[in-house]
């Protein structure tokens, strides 16, 4: 959504007055007065890791002693910067850090009341077995802004909402209001729209990869705040005190690396930055490949990225106080980094929020000492916006030379590889998960670095390299530790080592074609589409499938749809979805409730500079067919031209026939969902999908200007494929997937999710 700045771009008057500090005044909050600190002057590798586990001071819960526990959001003061002083030329002083105010989840046992870890960014890590069921109660305790609270027996006043700002003119939870019935949405300079949100904070939480029935899924409308307000969606076990509600993980499904964190409609990317996220291990030593590393040789990282002020709290530009005529500049001291804002329609929400500061687990650029063995690394992109293409290295000679570290991927979200997949990056976009060995073996004494060149927004955002270097390096692994004993642990460079016990069903072959017998029941071709606001330029929302959250607002899925939800899969039933990007970025696209497989994506002519197809390329074709059907046009639209909003130009539920596309061709179906024939734009070259992302996954890198290609079964992955036939209408998870309010499919740019890049679907019988 963002053009690439450089900093090069700054005018000599523009820099003198941003080193003297004036425009640096400008406050991210309109609540408190905030100086942003350019994370270039908070040191690197000066802190240790936090870690949990064997590995660390504070064990995982572990749910199987530990059946039920209780997930509370609070509010705590948590050391994350080291405090200084510390010299920031770019401001011209020093700068020394206080604790950083955070929303964390606090975890205790729900029948003893006992403390299983104090809250804290991220969580600690919960740990469950499969087929033995948790019951987890959360608990929203967050206060509103100057609510008196105590923190570690102190008196204090609540300051999180205050540093991050809810705009109330997105479709969002909204307790203010009836569901629905945001005034602010069609009116943002109507009485008290551009005034952020201080009422009590709606929240939820989502097991994200979780098998769970939408009752219990932690859906974008069930949230509920903590005086008793509730979303539409709210649903509880069983009846609890106001603020509170109480979730089933039945756990039946394979063993991988899961996550929770918070989904309220609209201020998820808040919630989110406030600190609300945790892992959650689901194990199984049945299935799961034998004799990984494991104890203290078992690490999760949570990667972030985040910006702070000159007192150590966080910073998250709502675009209130930008500077008018000085956004553009680029690098550490662009006074709008995150992108000009566009206070006609949406005052507070931004784009994508870009950080300056690398943190994992909760820490800024973090040393980690290790052992010279192998180490099992679960690596989750729990960033709002940012991807990263990390290389595991460490230098040696003059001038140094970079020597890679050996790193192989035995897992990708919440699912293991049939083998370990040799990588030379991993590469990771927000909401994935990579389970990785890298083996320190005869390492000792080098410190290894862990760098990042994906750029953001990506593929065409800064550079990590050129516009925002400190953002080059995310953390350092020091091997330093003697070795204890023998490493033991399965060698992933051994071949049958770390591999799985059983071979995961195949929907694709992992080549870039369908498995043997596979049957697909429906095809969907869908799409990604951005809005940019004609006057300003700036980004007004992306949508998927050109529909609103609420489709009952655009008009092409109204007129087939009653209740605006569109995407209705039966139960048991395998699909094939076509994901065409026709924006400029990537996006992470997640599914609730099941997993898929990546067919593979295929570029195409997206405006007829590759000369493939009709001339205009599939963006004139798509544009073209707007006004065919009889629902009316949004307001300010022209037939035959983008109407942004209203949903596919072509109905929906007619299928389009496809015979230049040789996968629907061959498996002799058209696609449903309302968008033009694609084929003839192809390029004719799909390309399969990476190792470590050809197995089992719930979130996936639509690349812009190509067709990603999902294989979607209703069914737990765990279900063989029997050849040419269809479980269609047969439910096989252990829930009903038809009850509840259903499930959500959206962009894991968590900035894109809360302003309309998500759609709910339902699943039926």
């Amino acid at each position: 959504m963002h053009t690439k700045r450089k900093l090069s771009q700054l005018s000599g008057i523009l820099l003198g007055t941003l080193l003297a500090g004036t425009v640096g005044t400008a406050g991210a909050s309109t609540l408190v007065s905030q100086v942003a600190v350019p994370g270039i002057c908070i040191p690197q590798f000066a802190v240790p890791m936090p870690v949990f586990g064997p590995a660390g001071p504070i064990p995982r819960v572990d749910t199987a002693v530990h059946k039920a526990i209780t997930v509370k959001m609070k509010e705590i003061d948590q050391t994350v910067l080291p405090p200084g002083p510390f010299a920031c030329p770019d401001l011209g002083y020093d700068v020394t850090f206080g604790k950083t105010r955070v929303w964390a989840y606090e975890i205790s046992d729900t029948l003893s009341n006992q403390l299983l870890s104090p809250a804290n960014w991220p969580a600690v890590t919960v740990v469950a077995q499969r087929h033995t069921p948790t019951v987890v109660q959360y608990d929203n305790q967050l206060p509103k802004y100057n609510d008196n609270i105590i923190i570690d027996g102190v008196p204090t006043t609540a300051l999180v909402q205050g540093l991050i700002t809810v705009d109330k003119t997105l479709h969002w939870a909204d307790p203010l209001n009836s569901p629905g019935m945001n005034p602010c949405m069609d009116n943002p300079s109507g009485p008290g729209c551009s005034d952020p949100f201080v009422g009590p904070p709606p929240a939820t939480a989502h097991l994200h990869g979780g098998e769970v029935s939408s009752l219990y899924d932690g859906g974008p409308e069930s949230w509920f705040t903590p005086d008793g307000k509730k979303g539409i969606g709210y649903a509880s076990l069983y009846a609890v005190g106001a603020g509170k509600a109480v979730y089933l993980y039945t756990n039946k499904q394979e063993p991988g690396t899961l996550w929770f964190h918070d989904h309220a409609l609209g201020a998820t990317r808040t919630n989110v930055y406030g600190g609300m996220a945790a892992f959650y291990f689901l194990q199984d030593a049945t299935t799961q490949p034998a004799n990984l590393p494991a104890g203290a040789y078992e690490v999760e990282m949570a990667i972030q990225d985040r910006q702070f002020d000159t007192t150590g709290q966080l910073y998250f530009p709502d675009g209130s106080s930008t500077p008018p005529g000085l956004c553009g500049a680029g690098g550490p001291l662009d006074p709008c980094l995150n992108g000009p804002p566009n206070p006609a329609r949406h005052p507070f929400w931004i784009p994508e929020f870009i950080g300056d500061v690398a943190i994992v687990n909760g820490a800024p650029w973090p040393v980690l000492q290790v052992e010279p063995r192998r180490y099992r690394l679960h690596l989750l992109d729990g960033s709002n916006a940012r991807f990263y293409n990390m290389r595991f290295y460490y230098e040696t000679g003059t001038p140094p030379v970079q020597v890679p570290v050996p790193v192989y991927a035995v897992g990708a979200d919440d699912n293991f590889l049939n083998k370990p997949a040799p990588l030379n990056t991993v590469f990771i976009a927000p909401g994935e998960r990579v389970d990785v060995i890298v083996d320190f073996t005869g390492l000792d004494g080098k410190q290894i670095l862990v760098s990042n060149d994906a750029p953001t927004p990506f593929p065409e955002g800064l550079s990590p390299i050129t516009d925002q270097p400190q953002m080059g390096k995310i953390m350092r692994l020091d091997v330093v530790t003697p070795l204890v004993g023998t490493d033991t642990s399965c060698n992933p460079a051994v071949a049958g080592q770390c591999v799985r016990p059983k071979a995961m069903v195949r929907l694709t072959d992992g080549n870039g074609h369908l498995a043997n017998g596979v049957k697909i029941d429906n095809v969907r071709r869908l799409v990604l589409k951005e809005f940019e606001d004609p006057i300003t330029g700036t980004p007004v929302f992306v949508l998927v499938n050109n529909t609103y959250w609420d489709g009952k607002r655009s008009p092409s899925i109204a007129a087939d749809f009653t209740d605006g939800i569109s995407e209705l899969p039966r139960q048991g039933s395998t699909e094939l979805w076509e994901i065409v990007n026709l924006t400029t970025d990537a996006h992470p696209m997640h599914t609730h409730l099941v997993q898929f497989q990546i067919l593979n994506r295929e570029a195409y002519d997206f405006d007829g500079t590759l000369g493939i197809g009709p001339a205009g390329g599939y963006i004139a074709a798509w544009n073209g067919a707007f006004g065919s059907i009889p629902a009316p046009l949004l307001p300010g639209c022209v037939a035959g031209q983008f109407c942004p909003g209203y949903g596919p130009p072509l109905d929906y539920k007619t299928p389009i026939a496809d015979p230049a596309d040789p996968i629907l061709v061959a498996i002799g179906k058209s696609a449903i969902g309302g968008n033009p024939p694609v084929g003839p734009y192809l390029t004719g070259a799909p390309t399969p999908p990476a190792a470590e992302e050809s197995g089992w996954k719930d979130t996936a890198k639509a690349l812009p200007r190509q067709v990603l290609r999902l294989v979607i079964r209703w069914t737990p992955t765990s279900i063989p494929v029997v050849a040419n036939v269809t479980y269609a209408g047969r439910n096989l998870f252990p829930f009903d997937p038809t009850q509840g309010d259903g499930y959500v499919w959206h962009c894991h740019i968590i900035d894109h999710e809360d302003n309309e890049m998500m759609r709910p679907y339902k699943v039926r019988r």
